[in-house]
């Protein structure tokens, strides 16, 4: 029979053991993070489009994704050793009114981060949309009314990006992409295919202190063609080959009872003979007043067609009203209503679009 001083040391142990096994464990998940993330979002869209002839079309819908796309994903990071981790992310956007499901890969990293910052490979969001959407006061919401977003690109494939640490609130960030990779030279030494088309190349410059944020974006698309709209107006899709700059500059300032944001947006686009440009600026200010939210941006520039060397005029404004239900859920009403003239327009085009909806987030 086991004396009780025996039984007294054996439970001890077994305790320690178990306090071990605990403090094993509970290391493991501090290095091992993983979570699941996205949005559920849903909206009553009333869109309503008169064309430069004068023909006026109007539909309502369902739509997914009014205030923020619809998506699902998946990210996490493993601690390798002291200041260093690998990251992975990714990210599926979803329309949960049809039977068509998974619409397409928004995201699909894997990089590593340490005290030298961040490194990432794989598809994503571009620097210029992420600075621009910083800018915007409604934050991206996917309605009529924000015209500094035809100065960039959503998302690219085979992007790598680099990531700074913060220094007394500055940090920067550089994205390199890979477009068309494959180079061909003919048996006469001759190459016809350079391999860089698409080849992209990015810097951004942020600014963090207090009250007051900065942000500046440059980007720059080789061998580039894309089709850019404004109130449903196909602007121009240039008939030649050629590099696409982006570029925005702006800053936000929380004044506690509201912020202002304020963006300046530019895009070129095309050789001379087929130059497509658009030169906004939009102002915008974000108010919360108890469980509601209150959105106003107005936006105003000027953009050149490949048809004219008279430039158009663009307009747009937007307003939202959100109500906090709880912490993820949110209902909103958006009006958003942008324009483009012309002097060879028969009649002004002209988009109007409201959005009525619920956003649940996890």
């Amino acid at each position: 029979m086991l004396s009780s001083t025996h039984l007294i040391r054996t439970m001890k142990i077994k305790h320690t053991l178990l306090a071990a096994s605990l403090l094993a464990a509970m290391s493991a998940q501090a290095q091992n993070a993983f979570s699941v993330y996205g949005n559920a979002d849903i909206a009553i869209n009333n869109d309503v489009k008169t064309a430069t002839n004068g023909i006026k079309t109007e539909e309502t819908s369902v739509v997914p994704g009014g205030l923020s796309t619809s998506n699902v994903g998946f990210r996490g990071d493993r601690q390798i050793s002291s200041g260093l981790k690998a990251t992975f992310q990714m990210e599926f956007e979803v329309d949960q009114t049809t039977d068509s499901g998974i619409v397409k890969t928004r995201v699909g990293l894997v990089g590593l981060a340490g005290d030298f910052g961040a490194v990432t490979f794989g598809r994503r969001t571009t620097l210029a949309k992420a600075a621009i959407d910083a800018l915007d006061a409604n934050d991206g919401a996917n309605t009529a009314g924000f015209i500094g977003d035809n100065a960039r690109d959503s998302r690219r494939n085979d992007m790598i990006t680099y990531s700074t640490p913060n220094f007394s609130g500055f940090s920067a960030d550089v994205q390199l992409g890979l477009g068309a990779p494959t180079r061909i030279t003919s048996a006469a030494g001759v190459v016809t295919q350079d391999g860089k088309a698409e080849d992209t190349s990015s810097v951004g410059l942020n600014y963090s202190n207090g009250p007051l944020s900065v942000k500046w974006v440059n980007d720059s698309i080789k061998n580039y063609s894309k089709s850019v709209s404004v109130a449903g107006y196909s602007v121009a899709v240039p008939t030649a080959m050629a590099t696409r700059k982006n570029e925005a500059i702006g800053a936000t300032y929380d004044l506690g009872v509201a912020k202002l944001y304020f963006v300046d947006t530019k895009m070129k686009q095309g050789t001379d003979a087929t130059l497509v440009k658009f030169d906004t600026q939009t102002l915008g200010v974000r108010a919360p007043l108890g469980n509601f939210t209150l959105v106003a941006e107005a936006g105003t520039g000027k953009a050149k067609l490949t048809t004219s060397a008279i430039q158009a005029d663009v307009d747009a404004m937007q307003l939202a009203v959100l109500y906090t239900l709880a912490k993820d859920t949110t209902l909103f009403g958006i009006y958003g209503t942008e324009s483009i003239s012309h002097p060879t327009f028969l009649k002004k085009a002209e988009q109007k679009n409201t959005h009525v909806g619920i956003r649940y987030r996890f």
